[in-house]
Order: structure tokens, then C-alpha cells, then sequence
């Protein structure tokens, strides 16, 4: 195995996948940033072409591409539906539907988590707490669990939201049981590695840390950093929120985190160097509620906001990361989503409008805008993946935009 496979396999990047895939939630490295360079922003003539729409029910599970096949998951009527749609067509290749009970408290209903691709296999996260290891061609069940059943895990109030990742052999995930919020599984069979941690699991999903051999978990009470190799807790910052609603993916800025969250905490920005947290800087001014941020040449751009009646007052913001000062901000997206293709930030927004942005610091440049979907509470980040453009709704509209230069 040469050197890159080694790093990739590592990193939990199947050597199958193709280098303009989104095959997990965040992208290929899973910081919502996409380095392809097909992305047209110029649309003052004509919008996108639609290349197709699907429904997929109920949820707010976002979009993974692999390999020319694209899946999520949905609810309808009673049942938990993955779905595997060929990328050109949108035709059906498969779908599987398990009963599972809606949930109370779960706003409109469905899972949270998105689906994980690797190596021709699909791993997937119901919000009641079912994980299956899936045959990515026709579905077929490889194995399964349930995390509240099998691993006594504890179902938060909103249900299990945190994506399945996988680092070197072993699938983690968050579970919530006593000693054993987080959990490393044998990906090829499910069965235990090792178990860690004493804490109430949030809503964010685990990540490896970079140029490290450690990994972090955004949990009800901060952020926790692990050994991969056992698991064992090295470390951990507080950042405790109303509720327990840490729900938004902390971004890595070489060995510092941005840890944001809403209802009045606000953002800190912490170096985990040596596995001793050092505050860089605080600010109530960026208090992001779900959706993630994203870094380019020593700037985070984000959505600052939370649910509800406040989301009118929702801004997209530039922030320079070494002073931890908004250098501009701007209303008209309430509690969207966005992430970053080379140069140019994809914003969906709350009402299901695409805005195309320059990543500038030094001004908000709107390159493009059309509605994309309708509906509201669109809390979903959109993929961009070979040129096509994800967008679902949370009542299950999806659609797929020929959007990167390829297609012209």
C-alpha cells in the first residue's frame, strides 16, 4: 500500500471512492469543503438544470455521493427508508424500509444522520438507534444493531443525530451508555473494540483530529478527546449549553477547534495542543445553533443563529480567526446551511433558496440566487459532488442540480 492509500485508508476514505465524492457528511475530510473546480457561479441568464427529483420522506439527513450511486434516508408512514438513486437518472437502484416509531419531540420527524459510504458499503444511523452495515449495490443487510438495545445506549431528547465515521479499522460512534458514550466497532462485523467516556452525547458527530492520533467528540457537555487507540480520555473542555444542544460540527483549524452553539453560549476557539485546552478567544456575537462552519486562508464563514421565532435574526458571518472579530455579516438566510467548493461558499437556505458567495473577507459578494426547494426548516447542508448539486428538504423533496462545467 503506498503512502497516499495508507493515508486515506486511515482517514476513513475508501481507495474506491472517487476524488470528487462526498461519500460521509462533511465531504471527503468532513469539514463541508470541497477542493473541485467544475462549480459555475455565473446564473444571471438561466437557473441550473434540474437533473431530477425524488422524494424521500421525512428527516433532515443530508446527501452522500459515491461511486455514480447517491443515498439518504427518510420517513414514511411508520418506516425508516434508505434510499440508493443512480447520480444521472434518479432512478431507484434500491431502497430498504424498516419499521421504527416516529418519536416524539423530533420536529417533523426522521432521522438526523447521514448515511456513511465505505468500501462498497453503506453504514447507516436510524434516530431511534438502529446502525446497519449495508451492501452499498442492491441493500442487503451485512449486520446490525441497536445502540440503545445491544450497546445500552441512551437516546437523546432528539433523537440519535451523529453520523457514523469510520478511522483506520473501526466504525465510532456516540452511544450515551454508562462509561461508554462513545464506542469503536469492528466494521466488518460490529462487535466492540472499545468503549469510553461518562458523559450525555449531543448531536454532533465524531472526527479525528488532525495530525494526531486522537479524536474528538462534541458532547451535552464540551468537547472530550479520546485515543483511538483504546479510547482512553486524554482531555476536555466545558462548553455547556441550555438543554445540551451541541449539535453543530466543531471546525479544525490545525490544532484549534471552533466549538459554537446557540441559546446565549456563543463561540469559543480553543488550541488543543498537547491535550491541555487554552482559550484563544470567546464571542457571543457567532453562536451557531446546527449548521457548520468552514475555513479558508485564516477566515471562518458561517450561519450565527437559532430555531424558532430568532431565526429572522439569523446572519451568514466572515470571521477572522486570529482576532475572533466579525469582519462582515449579512441577513436573508434565517437558519441555513452552507459549505465551501473552492473558492466560493453554496448557501441553502432556511426557505430552501441557493445563494451563491464569494469567500471574501473583505466584502459579502453574491454571486447567484434561485429557489431551489420549497418549504421551511431546511436546516439540511447541501452536497456537491462531480459537478451535481444535492439539495432535500426536511418534508423529503430532493433535488439534483447540473451545476459544475462538466455538464456544459
Amino acid at each position: 500500500m503506498n503512502y497516499l492509500l495508507a493515508c486515506l485508508f486511515f482517514l476513513g476514505i475508501s481507495p474506491k471512492t472517487f476524488s470528487d465524492d462526498w461519500p460521509r457528511f462533511g465531504g471527503i475530510q468532513g469539514n463541508f469543503t470541497s477542493k473541485e473546480d467544475t462549480l459555475v457561479v455565473n446564473w444571471d441568464v438561466t437557473e441550473p438544470k434540474k437533473l431530477w427529483q425524488s422524494d424521500v420522506g421525512l428527516g433532515y439527513s443530508s446527501v452522500i455521493e459515491a461511486n455514480g450511486m447517491a443515498y439518504t434516508q427518510g420517513y414514511v408512514g411508520g418506516k425508516n427508508i434508505f434510499v440508493c438513486l443512480n447520480v444521472e437518472t434518479g432512478k431507484a437502484i434500491w431502497n430498504r424500509q424498516f419499521p421504527c416509531p416516529k418519536g416524539d419531540k423530533f420536529f417533523k420527524g426522521g432521522s438526523r444522520s447521514t448515511p456513511l459510504y465505505y468500501d462498497e458499503k453503506l453504514f447507516i444511523l436510524t434516530h431511534q438507534g438502529d446502525f446497519y452495515s449495508l451492501d452499498a449495490k442492491n441493500g442487503k443487510i451485512l449486520w446490525g444493531l441497536n445502540l440503545v438495545d445491544d450497546l445500552a445506549g441512551i437516546r437523546p431528547t432528539w433523537g440519535f443525530a451523529a453520523s457514523p465515521v469510520i478511522i483506520g479499522e473501526n466504525i465510532i460512534i456516540p452511544v450515551g451508555a454508562k462509561n461508554a458514550a462513545i464506542v469503536a466497532l469492528n466494521k466488518d462485523d460490529g462487535e466492540v473494540i472499545w468503549k469510553s467516556g461518562n458523559y450525555e452525547i449531543a448531536y454532533s458527530t465524531p472526527f479525528k483530529i488532525d495530525s494526531s492520533d486522537d479524536l474528538g467528540i462534541f458532547h451535552g457537555s464540551g468537547l472530550s478527546v479520546h485515543d483511538l487507540k483504546d479510547g482512553k480520555e486524554k482531555c476536555f473542555y466545558q462548553h455547556t449549553t441550555r438543554y445540551g444542544i451541541n449539535a453543530s460540527q466543531p471546525l479544525q483549524v490545525g490544532r484549534s477547534l471552533l466549538l459554537s452553539s446557540a441559546y446565549g453560549k456563543g463561540s469559543a476557539f480553543v488550541d488543543f495542543s498537547k491535550n491541555r485546552p487554552r482559550i484563544e478567544w470567546k464571542t457571543e456575537k457567532v453562536a451557531s445553533q446546527m449548521a457548520s462552519s468552514v475555513y479558508k486562508d485564516g477566515y471562518l464563514y458561517g450561519i450565527h443563529g437559532q430555531a424558532g421565532s430568532r431565526s429572522k435574526f439569523s446572519t451568514l458571518f466572515c470571521l477572522d480567526t486570529e482576532k475572533g472579530k466579525v469582519v462582515w455579516d449579512k441577513k436573508g438566510f434565517g437558519l441555513g446551511t452552507l459549505i465551501l467548493v473552492k473558492e466560493t461558499l453554496i448557501i441553502l437556505s432556511e426557505t430552501g433558496e441557493i445563494a451563491l458567495v464569494n469567500a471574501d473577507p473583505d466584502q459579502f459578494q453574491l454571486l447567484a440566487n434561485f429557489q431551489a426547494l420549497s418549504g421551511k426548516d431546511n436546516w439540511i447542508p447541501p452536497t456537491y459532488a462531480n459537478g451535481r448539486l444535492h439539495c432535500r428538504s426536511s418534508d423529503g423533496e430532493w433535488i439534483c442540480l447540473a451545476m459544475g462545467s462538466n455538464y456544459f
